[in-house]
Order: structure tokens, then C-alpha cells, then sequence
């Protein structure tokens, strides 16, 4: 009897006022089989002394299970996980953890999971078809420790909830959490961990985080994109120029909760409104789980055009300079400019491609209709075999390149123009001022390179004079 008199201290841990979620009870039960062994005389649990703890536990608490309230027993509270290193962890993440009381047990459902080992990732990363999907996770504290490890910020906002509330938010993750329900559809910056949580927090109150969300938001998504990856230069020149004018469309604060960081905020501001009328604040406490060694994100995008423009005409200037000392016999200034024209060709023409592949072919909403498509046309990628012929002073290579360089100087000066037209509202005056100046000056110095060439035919061209007499030679040879 003093084994079975030992179970009450489990039992009183079930809320008084709450129903016990019978699917909760086996692993109480499990708790309480030891002591059910040893009034048995079991040296070790068993499934038995489980099923005979079940039965006990569930006598026990028919009655309190008769005036409970569903939810009672659970605590809901959002993580808020600040940034990390690598180009994944730039924007932070977030999760949804219940407490539950009864069972002293622990969920954390995270909706930003995926799979590097998976064999088709890349390809559904290209054609913007990645899945992600719900898991849990058993434990905060595993889950705390696997952040800190990485130093990263770890905070807790406990939702001042009712339990009809907490049950509801308990139910809907636990269906989402079925295989068929599980998975979905990966969008940067519409659906992503963040607004998962967003929205699953708005429906169980009603509206409330909406509520504190129609003000216009700090930034676009392009400027909190920069500003988030601006300690990471070539994440912020990637996703900078690989992302059209969608992002740069104006967006209020509900949008703005993309970022974990952004939904915490509106977390603090929202606010609950009880049956009598009376408000209360959402979040009831807050509680810093880790606190990471490192410097805070911006608040704003870095301004870095001048620097753009700097390396632009810094380029350009150099292709020109390259030019006119090709033009005057210099050879190792001609395959120094054929270097050059074939790398730029090759960097920018890719990405000129890769726009109209993205437009075209995948569901990367955010990289359609980009108009850096303008500032580095795709056209400009056979610049990266023509450069190969004006470094051997190929006189029609020569031409062809410069002809495709004053193409794209005059696509990246009509880009400039279009943006007096309501219809290009793209925020890419950083690619403008240092696409243009490399064009224009690309464009001098294969002028002046191809007048050289013109003018004395490299050795290696078909047309050099020495190719032209070897057939002469060879036949008085034979002769």
C-alpha cells in the first residue's frame, strides 16, 4: 500500500480542472510503473505493470476528469531563434512549444524542416518546388542546446491563452502533423517557418496578431533581405541580384512577420480581449532560454551604391584603358582585355540567363520579371568564348564583342529610362551603376581593340598572312 499510496504525488500533478488527455495517461503510467513493481514484487517494468499502472491512473482520475476543462493542463509559447552563420540560419527561425503539465512533457513543432540528404533537393530547389514540413520535437531543452551550440539566441513568449484556446492550438499542430497534412509548399517570404507560426497563433485568437498589423512595415522584403545578409557579402550580392521587382513592392506589418524577429515584435503588441470586454496583453512573459554572443542585425539595409558604382567604372575604365593600349601594339594588354571580357561575359550573361530561366520555367515568384534582365542581358554570356579570340587578336571576334558590349551599354541605359514608367518599380540602382559603366567602357576598348586588329591580324587568326602563304609554300613544296 505505501508503493500505491506513492502514485498520489503523480496523480496530483493532473490538473484538478483540466481533462486528462487520455493519450497522455500511458506515459504517466510508465512513470508509475516502478512503484507498481515494487508492491508487486517485478524487479523491472513491464508492459503488465504499464497496463496495470493505465488502469489505476485511469480510476483514479475519473472523477477529476468529469469536471476538467480540455487545455487547461497546457502551456503555449513561441520560440524565437536569432540568426546564425551560415546562409540558411541569416534570417533567425522560430517554433511553437506546448507544455504539458500533466505529464511534465514537452513539444516543439518546427515548420522549417528539410532534408540536405534528399536526392532530388537541388532539383526542386531550381525549379522552386521545395517541400518543407512539420516535425516535433520532444524536448526544450535538446532543443535550446542544439541553438546555443550554434550561438544563437534562444526566447520564449508564453501566450496568455485560455485553455479552450491552447487545446485548439494543441489539436490543429497535431493533425498538421499527420503525414498527409505535414508537408507543404516552401515560399520565401509568403510561407515559410515564420508565418506558419503566424497564422497558426491569428486563427486560435481570433484575429489578433492581424489586428496589430495593417501599418505600413519598416522595409520591403528586399530590405530586410539586405539588411539581414549584409554581414554575409555574397549572400547579399546573390539574393540582391537574383530577385525581380516582387520584393520590392510595399508591404505592412503582417508581411513584415516573415522574419521571426518581426513576428516576435507583433507578438508583444498584440493584445487578447476577454468575454466582459476587458483586453490583456497576448504575451503574459517572456523569458530568454540563450543568449548569443553576437552583434545585432542592422536596423536598416546598407548603403552601398557608391561603392557599386565605384567598382563599375573602376571596370570600365579599365576595359578602355586595355583598349587603347591594345590599340597601340601592346599584346599583353589585348589578352588582358580578351581575360576580362570573357569573365564578365561568363558572371553576368549566366545571371542574365538565369533570369529568363526563372521566369520561364520555375515558381520562384520572386525572380520573375527581374529587370536586371536589362542591366546583364543573356546575350552577353558568348562574350566568354569571344574574349578567348580577342585575346589572340581575332579581328571578327573582336567585332562580334564589341557589338554584343554596345548591345548591352544601350539594354542597361534603356533600364534606367523605364523607370518612368509605373511598371518597373525594381530597386536595382545598385546593378545600374555598376553594369552600365562596365559596358560603356567595355564597349571603348573593344572598339579601339578591334580597330588594331583590324589593322595588323593576329598570327593565330584565319586571316593573318602567315596562314594565307602556308598553302603557297606548301604546293611549291610539292611541286
Amino acid at each position: 500500500m505505501e508503493a500505491v499510496a506513492g502514485l498520489l504525488p503523480l496523480v496530483a500533478r493532473l490538473p484538478s480542472a483540466g481533462i486528462v488527455r487520455w493519450t497522455t495517461v500511458p506515459a504517466v503510467a510508465w512513470r508509475a510503473a516502478p512503484r507498481i513493481c515494487y508492491a508487486t514484487g517485478v524487479k523491472r517494468p513491464s508492459v503488465l505493470a504499464c497496463l496495470a499502472g493505465w488502469v489505476l491512473l485511469a480510476i483514479l482520475t475519473t472523477s477529476s476528469a468529469a469536471r476538467a476543462q480540455p487545455g487547461e493542463e497546457l502551456e503555449a509559447w513561441v520560440l524565437t531563434m536569432g540568426p546564425g552563420d551560415g546562409p540558411f540560419e541569416k534570417f533567425g527561425h522560430n517554433a511553437i512549444w506546448i507544455h504539458d503539465a500533466t505529464i511534465d512533457e514537452d513539444y516543439v513543432y518546427n515548420f522549417g524542416t528539410y532534408s540536405f540528404s534528399s536526392s532530388d533537393l537541388l532539383g526542386k530547389f531550381w525549379v522552386g518546388r521545395l517541400k518543407y514540413w512539420l516535425s516535433r520535437r520532444n524536448s526544450i531543452k535538446g532543443t535550446v542546446r542544439s541553438y546555443s551550440r550554434d550561438n544563437r539566441s534562444v526566447v520564449a513568449q508564453k501566450l496568455d491563452l485560455d485553455p479552450e484556446q491552447k487545446q485548439r492550438l494543441f489539436e490543429a499542430l497535431e493533425a498538421n502533423l499527420e503525414p498527409e497534412n505535414r508537408y507543404y509548399k516552401y515560399d520565401y517570404y509568403l510561407d515559410n517557418c515564420s508565418t506558419r507560426v503566424r497564422d497558426a497563433v491569428d486563427e486560435v485568437t481570433g484575429g489578433a496578431l492581424r489586428q496589430v498589423a495593417p501599418a505600413p512595415a519598416r522595409h520591403t522584403f528586399r530590405g530586410h533581405t539586405l539588411r539581414s545578409t549584409a554581414d554575409l557579402f555574397a549572400e547579399y550580392l546573390v539574393l540582391d541580384a537574383a530577385m525581380g521587382s516582387y520584393i520590392d513592392r510595399p508591404i505592412d506589418n503582417w508581411a513584415e512577420m516573415f522574419l521571426p524577429a518581426e513576428l516576435q515584435a507583433g507578438l508583444a503588441r498584440a493584445r487578447l480581449r476577454g468575454a466582459d470586454g476587458s483586453e490583456r496583453p497576448l504575451v503574459s512573459e517572456e523569458q530568454v532560454l540563450f543568449a548569443a554572443t553576437r552583434p545585432d542585425k542592422p536596423v536598416d539595409p546598407p548603403r552601398w551604391l557608391p561603392w557599386f558604382l565605384l567598382a563599375g567604372a573602376t571596370l570600365g575604365g579599365a576595359l578602355a584603358g586595355l583598349g587603347a593600349l591594345a590599340r597601340a601594339g601592346r599584346v599583353a594588354a589585348r589578352v588582358v582585355l580578351g581575360a576580362l571580357v570573357a569573365l564578365c561575359g561568363a558572371a553576368l550573361g549566366f545571371l542574365g540567363c538565369f533570369y529568363v530561366f526563372a521566369w520561364v520555367v520555375t515558381d520562384h515568384r520572386v525572380a520573375w520579371a527581374n529587370e536586371n534582365v536589362l542591366q546583364m542581358p543573356p546575350w552577353t554570356l558568348a562574350l566568354a568564348a569571344l574574349g578567348v579570340g580577342v585575346a589572340l587578336g581575332w579581328p571578327r571576334a573582336t567585332r562580334i564583342a564589341w557589338f554584343l558590349a554596345a548591345a548591352a551599354t544601350a539594354a542597361a541605359a534603356l533600364g534606367v529610362l523605364l523607370k518612368v514608367l509605373p511598371w518597373f518599380p525594381q530597386e536595382n540602382w545598385r546593378w545600374v551603376a555598376f553594369c552600365l559603366p562596365l559596358w560603356g567602357g567595355g564597349a571603348v576598348g573593344l572598339w579601339l581593340a578591334g580597330d588594331a586588329a583590324a589593322q595588323a591580324p593576329a598570327a593565330g587568326s584565319p586571316s593573318s598572312p602567315a596562314n594565307r602563304a602556308a598553302p603557297v609554300e606548301r604546293d611549291a613544296a610539292a611541286a
